[in-house]
């Protein structure tokens, strides 16, 4: 199996032979920090070890972006220089790659599990460690998998009672992956078309009506969302035909109805790593550092709001180079200090009890502001440059004139910019039925049971995703970029 996923990266482009040359690097920190060896003082090898993972992807996902701005600042000095920008080429899921190494260096250091990883396997070698760390299925655009999570696994492929569960794992893998095929050709990249136009023009100075900005912007949303959804979907069904079980990485997020609950929705997985390698150091919501402190209460609800918006910055910065990025992750890390302040007002005045707070109506505009708080941060997200982002934000709340048809096979003249026609509002209609009247795939996954019904759902979105890949651009998986 790790001959194959080795064989595959090394097919995916010459940049991806780096995760082979970085591989024996995080083991031999890690050992020296097990119990088994000599070394009295392992916390060097643990600083050694996390900074080469941080500096390996900084090297590759950053440099261009800071030079850029170095010569930018360089020249509002006056100075008559410029370091030229190397555009070095992305070594293929460098983001979720570290990460997981991070984890693993963290733990092993910590003691956490590791213990129980060595009950499970008896025994924690290279080869171990480099199946966890090139474990194919994952390893593109996430989950951020987790050693105890992964290595038991490896460790009972071979036993009677897996394979005895061998065609059951081949048909959910094969039920769940063609549910995300199809979410991801059929619907994502149908959006994409619309989403990519409108950025097109904005981006380079163009202006949109009114109608355009908010397609463009619900087209990007729905895109990210299903291309997203079906990606995490096609990974575990991948893993199910390897007899492995991935983890819950996505979970209806747009049903959200707070800002909190998206971030525990939304890529579930680098929620997890943030929250226990960043955010629980940092002091969580208890700060016991200061326990002892006379103004520990005020203290500790000033520091959790602090520590809320540095793990949301830091998630903005994750997913890119760019100030987009950083703008994105100020927004949501804000979104979260509000949120949690309104609940401390809510508690305070003892208001979460109010007939009100707990009406349909209520629920209803806590997931409209969710949702276009949402929509709106997005365009940072996608936008390649701040005048995009600013020339979209205009066109949805500037002022622009718009004579509405008078027909109603009049309508596609208003987004004529888009290219879009009568089925796009047939697409929206359907995406919002899809993400908030149904249960997702997941669910539906964990009901599982074989039958001609499903065969034919199978059948079904297999067809109707390769037929519209062969007349349809394939628009490549967002999360690749990370």
């Amino acid at each position: 199996m790790l001959a194959f996923f080795l064989f595959k990266l090394e097919r995916g482009g010459g940049q991806n032979s780096l995760y082979l040359e970085s591989s024996p690097f995080n083991p031999n920190c890690t050992f020296s920090s097990t119990p088994k060896q000599i070394f009295k003082n392992p916390k060097p090898y643990l600083i050694l070890g996390i900074l080469f993972n941080l500096a390996f992807l900084g090297f590759f996902k950053y440099a261009d972006f800071f030079l850029e701005n170095f010569n930018l600042f360089a020249q509002l000095l006056e100075f008559d220089f410029a370091i030229p920008l190397p555009h070095i080429l992305l070594p293929l899921a460098i983001s979720f790659f570290t990460f997981q190494q991070i984890a693993f260096l963290v733990d092993c250091y910590k003691k956490v599990d590791i213990r129980d990883l060595q009950e499970e396997s008896q025994e924690l070698d290279f080869l171990d460690y480099c199946l966890f760390v090139c474990f194919f299925p994952q390893l593109i655009a996430g989950p951020i998998v987790h050693h105890k999570e992964m290595m038991p696994q490896f460790h009972t492929l071979f036993c009677k009672a897996v394979h005895c569960k061998l065609w059951e794992n081949l048909a959910k893998g094969l039920f769940i992956f063609s549910i995300g095929f199809f979410k991801k050709v059929f619907i994502a990249d149908s959006f994409a078309k619309w989403a990519n136009a409108g950025f097109k023009v904005v981006e380079n100075g163009g202006a949109l009506n009114i109608f355009e900005s908010w397609a463009t912007t619900f087209s990007y949303t729905f895109q990210l969302y299903f291309d997203f959804s079906g990606y995490c979907d096609m990974a575990i069904g991948l893993g199910l035909f390897f007899g492995i079980m991935l983890p819950l990485n996505f979970n209806s997020p747009y049903k959200s109805l707070n800002i909190s609950e998206f971030w525990r929705r939304w890529h579930i997985t680098l929620g997890r790593f943030l929250k226990d390698y960043l955010y629980i150091p940092l002091g969580g919501n208890r700060n016991l550092k200061y326990q002892d402190s006379k103004f520990y209460e005020a203290l500790n609800k000033l520091l959790t709001l602090r520590n809320l918006f540095l793990v949301a910055f830091l998630s903005g910065i994750w997913h890119g180079a760019g100030w987009g990025f950083i703008i994105w992750g100020v927004l949501h890390g804000s979104a979260m200090c509000v949120h949690r302040i309104y609940g401390l007002i809510l508690e305070r005045f003892q208001l979460q009890k109010k007939s009100f707070l707990r009406s349909k109506i209520y629920k209803v505009l806590c997931w409209i502001l969710t949702f276009n708080f949402l929509n709106i941060t997005w365009i940072f997200f996608r936008s390649e440059n701040l005048q995009g982002a600013m020339n979209l934000l205009k066109g949805m709340f500037g002022i622009v004139w718009v004579e509405l048809p008078r027909k109603a096979h009049h309508i596609p003249e208003l987004l004529a910019n888009l290219g879009a026609r009568n089925d796009f509002v047939v697409y929206l209609l359907m995406a919002f039925v899809l993400c908030l009247c149904f249960s997702n795939s997941l669910e539906k996954l964990a009901k599982f049971k074989a039958g001609y019904k499903l065969a034919v759902l199978i059948g079904f979105c297999l067809l109707v995703s390769l037929m519209t890949l062969a007349v349809t651009p394939y628009t490549e998986f967002i999360y690749f970029n990370f």
